[in-house]
Protein backbone atom coordinates (compact mmCIF):
# COMPACT_ATOMS: atom_id res chain seq x y z
CA UNK A 1 0.00 0.00 0.00
CA UNK A 2 1.43 3.12 -0.84
CA UNK A 3 1.54 6.34 1.38
CA UNK A 4 -0.03 9.84 0.93
CA UNK A 5 2.41 12.79 0.15
CA UNK A 6 2.95 15.02 3.58
CA UNK A 7 0.70 18.12 3.13
CA UNK A 8 2.61 21.07 1.90
CA UNK A 9 3.11 23.73 4.69
CA UNK A 10 1.94 26.48 3.61
CA UNK A 11 2.98 30.45 5.17
CA UNK A 12 -0.31 32.18 6.58
CA UNK A 13 -1.69 34.76 4.16
CA UNK A 14 -0.75 38.41 5.52
CA UNK A 15 -3.20 41.68 4.79
CA UNK A 16 -0.80 43.92 2.62
CA UNK A 17 -0.37 46.93 4.46
CA UNK A 18 -1.97 50.06 2.66
CA UNK A 19 0.81 52.40 1.25
CA UNK A 20 0.45 55.61 3.44
CA UNK A 21 1.08 57.96 0.75
CA UNK A 22 -0.56 57.67 -2.68
CA UNK A 23 0.57 58.98 -5.97
CA UNK A 24 -1.82 60.41 -8.27
CA UNK A 25 -3.87 57.54 -9.60
CA UNK A 26 -3.99 56.00 -6.01
CA UNK A 27 -5.20 59.17 -4.82
CA UNK A 28 -7.84 59.33 -7.30
CA UNK A 29 -9.21 55.98 -6.92
CA UNK A 30 -9.00 56.45 -3.19
CA UNK A 31 -10.99 59.65 -4.00
CA UNK A 32 -13.22 57.75 -6.23
CA UNK A 33 -12.44 60.03 -9.61
CA UNK A 34 -10.32 59.93 -12.72
CA UNK A 35 -6.76 61.20 -12.54
CA UNK A 36 -8.15 64.23 -14.52
CA UNK A 37 -10.76 64.73 -12.38
CA UNK A 38 -8.25 65.20 -9.22
CA UNK A 39 -6.09 67.23 -11.85
CA UNK A 40 -8.69 69.50 -11.76
CA UNK A 41 -9.23 69.56 -7.90
CA UNK A 42 -6.07 69.92 -7.81
CA UNK A 43 -5.40 73.11 -9.90
CA UNK A 44 -8.52 75.04 -8.18
CA UNK A 45 -7.47 74.21 -4.96
CA UNK A 46 -10.19 71.78 -3.44
CA UNK A 47 -7.84 68.86 -2.49
CA UNK A 48 -5.67 69.21 -0.03
CA UNK A 49 -2.15 69.93 -1.01
CA UNK A 50 -0.08 66.89 -2.36
CA UNK A 51 3.44 66.33 -1.43
CA UNK A 52 6.32 65.97 -3.98
CA UNK A 53 8.48 63.46 -4.33
CA UNK A 54 11.12 63.61 -6.76
CA UNK A 55 8.79 64.37 -10.05
CA UNK A 56 5.55 63.29 -8.77
CA UNK A 57 3.16 64.23 -6.51
CA UNK A 58 1.52 61.95 -3.72
CA UNK A 59 -1.10 62.70 -1.25
CA UNK A 60 -1.20 61.01 2.69
CA UNK A 61 -3.82 58.39 2.89
CA UNK A 62 -4.73 59.90 6.69
CA UNK A 63 -4.99 63.09 5.73
CA UNK A 64 -7.14 62.39 2.46
CA UNK A 65 -9.23 60.60 5.12
CA UNK A 66 -9.70 63.18 7.46
CA UNK A 67 -10.55 65.68 4.86
CA UNK A 68 -13.70 63.68 3.67
CA UNK A 69 -14.46 63.08 7.82
CA UNK A 70 -14.34 67.16 7.82
CA UNK A 71 -16.53 67.74 4.49
CA UNK A 72 -14.04 68.03 1.64
CA UNK A 73 -13.33 71.65 2.78
CA UNK A 74 -11.27 73.72 0.36
CA UNK A 75 -7.46 73.72 0.68
CA UNK A 76 -7.06 77.18 1.91
CA UNK A 77 -9.44 76.07 5.28
CA UNK A 78 -8.29 72.79 5.20
CA UNK A 79 -4.62 73.44 5.46
CA UNK A 80 -5.68 75.70 9.11
CA UNK A 81 -7.65 73.01 9.96
CA UNK A 82 -5.03 69.92 9.35
CA UNK A 83 -2.47 72.10 10.71
CA UNK A 84 -4.83 71.80 14.29
CA UNK A 85 -5.44 68.51 13.75
CA UNK A 86 -1.45 67.49 13.35
CA UNK A 87 -0.79 70.20 16.33
CA UNK A 88 -3.24 67.58 19.05
CA UNK A 89 -2.21 64.49 17.70
CA UNK A 90 1.92 65.26 18.05
CA UNK A 91 0.86 67.76 21.11
CA UNK A 92 2.58 70.39 19.33
CA UNK A 93 0.08 73.01 20.36
CA UNK A 94 1.13 76.50 17.80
Amino acid sequence: MSELPAPIARKPRRRPIPPGLLRRAGAARYLDVGTSTLDRLNAAGLVPKPIRLGGSLAWARAELASWIAHGCPGREEWSALWSVIVARRTGRAK
